[in-house]
């Protein structure tokens, strides 16, 4: 079958892999050059949690990816993943931190918040009220060297991807109009993160890009830390990076804006970075080293949405979205590849459009 993939951040260059593998015709189109830092996917880390809060459906994604993340390693011939443990935390009684208990294998006591200096040997600190759960299977993934894996895994695999190239929108049937000249599929996967809605303007109203600023911190005695993840009214959340840095962003915090015309970071998010490290981390400097911009493309209930597309049924919209998706890179083929085959998945019909209220979910931290 020939599929084109719209979009190669981690999700398309996931789904280019995957289809490639499984024997299909694959042509990739990103409208940037290879490893940009526009989109969603750059960035040294990112947060990998095996029980994240937000419920069943992920968890059983997390876990599902957890196998192909070792042969991913095995093929690329090195860690992409380093396990660090993770550090859950909120106000007394967050429904977050409670969620992930529940969801944990191996369910242990909640911490108070203030075990958690001298647990980091002073390196980490947290109100002494708020709750905190501990857990195991939490760590860092190697983010821009699993892209770069993935790109040539994808080419090794027969898939052809194609950078700088620009797509006419809207997409409606699977004839796309590519630089001028037309090319016809027999699918068509939208994987265009933040250009998604303008890509298929009928699932834009579900679809509102958010400016993010995540910020970097020194220390002169540099540990490997937890990471963590906070609900509170900001969402903070945080990990170990290279050189020894600790990386720190907001969840909640930044507004609605254009993906083609994204302000870049300055002193106002130094300012609200380092309110958060002059708490969060003692032996760090509250300034940040330097920043850097993201795009969230989030859902009103926070979820995932793959949907057809309501003009073709071999159109689909694939939004890994919401700032939480990264970890799940490894599934997101399969379930391309479900949705192509035909094949029933409950992951499908919970990310789907036709089921979804879009109400509010819990607010809680996302990486």
């Amino acid at each position: 079958m020939k599929v084109a993939v719209v979009g190669l951040g981690v999700a398309g260059l996931s789904i280019c892999a995957r289809l490639a593998l499984a024997g299909h015709d694959v042509l990739g189109f990103e409208q940037f050059e290879p490893m940009h830092e526009s989109g969603s996917s750059h960035g040294d880390t990112r947060i990998m949690r095996l029980t994240p809060g937000e419920g069943e459906v992920y968890v059983r994604l997390a876990r599902r990816a957890a196998a192909t993340w070792r042969a991913w390693e095995g093929l690329a011939g090195r860690p992409l993943i380093e396990w660090t443990t993770g550090l859950m935390a909120g106000p007394r009684g967050s429904p977050f931190v409670a969620a992930c208990q529940r969801l944990s294998r191996q369910p242990a006591a909640l911490l108070r918040g203030d075990a958690i200096h001298p647990l980091t040997r002073g390196r980490l600190a947290m109100p002494y009220e708020w709750d905190v759960f501990r857990q195991e299977d939490a760590g860092v993934i190697a983010a821009d060297a699993t892209r770069a894996f993935l790109l040539r895994q994808a080419a090794n695999w027969g898939a052809r991807l194609f950078h700088r190239r620009r797509l006419d929108a809207p997409i409606e049937t699977p004839a796309l109009r590519i630089d001028g000249e037309t090319m016809t599929f027999d699918a068509v996967i939208v994987a265009g993160g933040a250009w998604a809605g303008k890509l298929l303007p009928e699932f834009a109203g579900r679809l509102e890009v958010k400016r993010r600023v995540v910020g970097w911190f020194e220390t002169d005695a540099p540990r490997l830390l937890p990471v963590i993840c906070v609900d509170n009214e900001e969402g903070v959340f945080g990990m170990p990076a290279p050189r020894g840095y600790y990386k720190l962003g907001l969840h909640a915090v930044g507004g609605a804006t254009d993906p083609d015309h994204v302000r870049e970071p300055d002193a106002r998010d130094a300012a609200l970075l380092s309110q958060h490290a002059a708490l969060l981390l003692p032996t760090h400097r509250p300034e940040p080293v330097r920043m850097q911009r993201c795009l969230y493309t989030v859902t009103p209930d926070e979820n995932f949405l793959i949907a057809q597309s309501a003009n073709h049924e071999r159109v689909l919209l694939f939004s890994a979205c919401s700032g939480h998706g990264f970890k799940y890179a490894p599934v997101f083929g399969e379930l391309a590849q479900e949705w192509l085959n035909g094949l029933p998945s409950a992951e499908l019909e919970a990310f789907g459009s036709h089921r979804r209220g879009d109400v509010n979910r819990l607010g809680a931290p996302k990486a």
